[in-house]
């Protein structure tokens, strides 16, 4: 048995902090370490995506799921809802320009995402977390 002083969750603080008091623990039977998952300095999909989106996305045609998840990729890397849309996101995933602009005119028409396009710029593209659209599909819960 190990003596150690009990600490608690400050949420305010964004630490755990002291209370006083001690316990006793028997440390042999403590649970491991969790292993952590390799992090790769990549591009990474930031969530919670709500799952009605995902689902509104995967029913309209071509490419518009991939295009839609290429959006949310970037606005979790932007901590904004409203991203310039460029096409070098795209290529990895042979994603072509035309291409783009079909599938973010699907979204649109969903009401997944509100589209302002400007001739010679990307399109400035704005998530939508409620289909609001009366084009929007039926989404199952």
């Amino acid at each position: 048995m190990t003596r150690i002083e009990r600490k608690i969750w400050n949420p305010d603080r964004g630490s755990f902090t002291a209370t006083g008091q001690t316990m006793d623990v028997d440390i042999d039977a403590l649970e491991p370490e969790a292993v952590r998952l390799p992090v790769s300095g990549g591009r990474f999909l930031k969530g919670p995506i709500p799952w009605p989106w995902i689902a509104a996305a995967a029913a309209l045609p071509g490419r518009a799921l991939l295009v839609g998840l290429c959006v949310w990729r970037l606005a979790g890397a932007m901590k904004s809802q409203t991203v310039s849309f460029g096409n070098s996101d795209l290529k990895p995933l042979r994603i072509d320009r035309a291409t783009k602009s079909r599938a973010l005119r699907a979204l649109e028409q969903a009401g997944l995402v509100k589209v302002a396009r400007q001739p010679g710029r990307f399109p400035k593209v704005t998530l939508l977390c409620n289909p609001t659209s009366r084009n929007a599909r039926k989404i199952p819960q």
